[in-house]
């Protein structure tokens, strides 16, 4: 029996092959693609800087070698990042794209006033009251040894911040307090000064939306400063002037 005959068109397939890996393999390593600058975006509460500060030491690394996810639990540790995703920008260009949390409401202690998410997560301590307003919450205790980026984990703040969550957007502009008392009924104070009782539940969005109603009657508007408070405890709401 005569040997096969090699195959040499096959041969020179799979050699060139491996030549062009390796050749794309040392490309992609070498310094052309090094980072030289690194772009944020998505920032409106966080200065960049506090972002680029994380993340110094990666210019010079390699854009396809970066370690993408330590650098993502780096970032992420600080307490206003909620996510944080990378793009390569050939050749040489990094851009972080952070999504922030989003302040909803500001609960009162001892030492200032804390900025929190729609999470319960601990953002921010002011000294001073903020530029751009939100609801305050009152009557829950908070111990004052949780740092930023930490989730408060309170009941009773869970509970005010799904009544929050539950209101119209344009209803929770006029909110200037939400207080909850030791039996947990809320009550609400609305910025023009009424009080409106809302007892306890779980499911707040039917008096929510019949309180906005109520609001911008026109026939409500025709008296609205007389009115002291709205009861929303009893099976209809019940105005107090």
């Amino acid at each position: 029996m005569q040997p096969k005959k090699i195959n040499t068109s096959f041969l020179y397939v799979v050699v060139l092959t491996i030549l062009l890996s390796l050749g794309l393999a040392l490309f992609l390593r070498s310094s052309a693609f090094a980072v030289e600058h690194v772009m944020v975006q998505g920032l409106k509460l966080i200065p960049e800087n506090e972002i680029l500060k994380l993340a110094y030491g990666i210019q010079g690394q390699n854009l396809f070698l970066l370690d993408q996810q330590g650098l993502g639990h780096k970032i992420s540790l600080h307490p206003l990042v909620q996510s944080v995703q990378f793009q390569r920008k050939l050749p040489q260009t990094l851009v972080i794209q952070v999504t922030e949390r989003t302040p909803v409401a500001l609960v009162v202690v001892p030492k200032g006033v804390l900025e929190v998410d729609a999470q319960g997560f601990f953002l921010r301590r002011l000294e001073s009251w903020p530029k751009t307003d939100h609801p305050v919450i009152t009557g829950i205790n908070l111990t004052d040894t949780v740092g930023p980026g930490q989730n408060l984990m309170n009941p009773s703040l869970t509970s005010a911040l799904s009544l929050l969550g539950q209101a119209p957007p344009e209803l929770l502009t006029q909110i200037g307090e939400l207080h909850l008392n030791t039996s947990q009924q809320m009550t609400l104070y609305l910025n023009s000064g009424v009080e409106v009782r809302l007892g306890q539940a779980k499911d707040w969005k039917d008096k929510l939306n019949a309180l906005f109603q109520l609001i911008n009657d026109k026939g409500y508007k025709s008296f609205q400063q007389g009115v002291r408070y709205i009861d929303f405890t009893a099976a209809k709401p019940v105005i107090g002037r």
